[in-house]
């Protein structure tokens, strides 16, 4: 993202905030002058007398100072975009910002909002124009900075020009919320250019805004994969998708769409791959979801709930782990807690594996079964429920539990390289 988007963004958020912790502010001024009873509906309207004049004023500055920092950043645009190139902590930080907010971002046309696309990441040139060899740098642990990323799509001519090599073998990667695409790169460790050093796959990685509904991201992956196959300059023989966390539940969503649609990528699909994906749900959303209403009870503490209802699309998805616009169309998904999904089976004909984490040393802990990995328990992320029309039929041999690591570890660790490799091998 250009450095120009980037600080205009930035700036726009900082006004929202201004905002947004305005009406909170307000509305605690009015709630706490109304004196109401500990319990029961918070007052409604602005705050009274001066202080209204006050808060009202503030917006209106807020306002003014919007307008003025828009036109004299879009002025400032090209001489910022000629400034510091955007690099791997700053697209981490959008990335994070998108999962919180994105749908916010794209209601309101903040240029913060990540486009859905998909990337090849290529050796980064040296100063005296060869490639690097090593591709490590200080930073790699962390993120991809050894390598660059380019557009294949919606550039597909890209693929010719960045000297791609594209194979017949597609090992597209989903990644989850909060994330981008370079973070499938963990302790200087990357599984799919492991799979693809040994197998000989292509790899191709989604970047894409994690803040809005799992459902608006499946269908455009669905749409920009059939572009991809099309561009394509090597007949295809498969592609074999690998989803991490929520990319799971995008890679089903798109899958799903694909059915539905008829796109012919779909009979390219050999495997799928979900890596801690909460295909039930994750704990920790719905324990927010209590939080916000319990703050709700009291008009003293009401207004701290706005925060909560300011969670994304993406987020609240996650409650139930949401794969269909029906799954979430027709209820607010702040008011209401209920599990509103329709069973939606993994696609047929695909080999489907799930992996999952859990905290606890080996089987039968208690901090395991309570935590999972820390975000995802593992009965959610081996499609397990205790209604059988929604639990997810993964044979047993093509599940697996590993014990003592995180939910992000996850991607740096080698237990799960090698079950991948056992799994997707040739």
């Amino acid at each position: 993202m250009d450095t120009g988007k980037t600080v205009r963004g930035g700036a726009d958020l900082v006004f929202d905030m201004i905002g947004g912790t305005t009406r909170i502010v307000e509305d605690m001024h009015r709630n706490i002058a109304a004196t109401p009873w500990p319990l029961g509906a918070a007052p409604g309207g602005a705050a009274q007398g001066i202080a209204g004049s006050v808060y009202s004023a503030i917006r209106g500055a807020n306002h003014l100072a919007r307008g003025f920092t828009r036109t004299l950043l879009a002025g400032a645009a090209p001489l910022l975009d000629r400034g510091a190139p955007p690099g791997p902590h700053r697209e981490a930080v959008v990335a994070a910002l998108n999962g919180v907010c994105g749908d916010h971002f794209e209601n309101s046309g903040n240029p913060l909002a990540i486009p859905m696309q998909l990337r090849v990441f290529l050796p980064r040139p040296d100063d005296d124009g060869r490639t690097t060899g090593s591709g490590k740098t200080p930073f790699s642990g962390l993120f991809e900075t050894a390598r660059r990323p380019v557009e294949i799509h919606p550039r597909p001519q890209a693929l010719v020009e960045s000297g791609f090599a594209a194979g017949r073998h597609i090992l597209l990667l989903v990644h989850g919320l909060c994330m981008n695409d370079r973070e499938w790169t963990a302790d200087q460790h990357n599984h799919a250019e492991a799979l693809s050093a040994k197998f000989g796959y292509s790899p191709v990685y989604a970047l894409y805004n994690s803040g809005r509904h799992i459902s608006t991201n499946g269908r455009e992956l669905c749409a920009q994969v059939s572009g991809l196959l099309d561009a394509w300059p090597t007949p295809v023989a498969s592609i074999t998708l690998i989803g991490f966390s929520m990319g799971g539940l995008v890679v089903r969503s798109a899958l799903h769409t694909a059915d539905t649609e008829g796109h012919a990528w779909r009979d390219k699909v050999d495997k799928a791959v979900y890596i801690g994906t909460p295909h039930h749900g994750a704990a920790l959303e719905r324990g927010g979801f209590w939080l916000q209403k319990g703050l709700t009870r009291s008009p003293y503490t009401a207004p701290l709930a706005a925060p909560g209802r300011m969670r994304s699309a993406g987020i609240t998805d996650l409650r139930h782990g949401n794969v269909c616009d029906d799954d979430w169309q027709h209820h607010d998904a702040h008011e209401d807690h209920s599990d509103r999904r329709r069973p939606i089976p993994l696609a047929a004909g695909i080999q489907h594996y799930a992996l999952a984490g859990t905290l606890s040393a080996g089987p039968g802990s208690g901090l395991g079964r309570l935590l999972g990995d820390g975000l995802v328990h593992p009965a959610s992320a081996t499609g397990r429920h205790a209604n059988p029309d929604f639990a997810l039929d993964f044979p047993r041999e093509h599940t697996r539990i590993i014990y003592n690591v995180g939910h992000l570890a996850m991607l740096g660790d080698r237990r799960v390289l090698d079950q991948l490799q056992s799994w997707l091998g040739r």
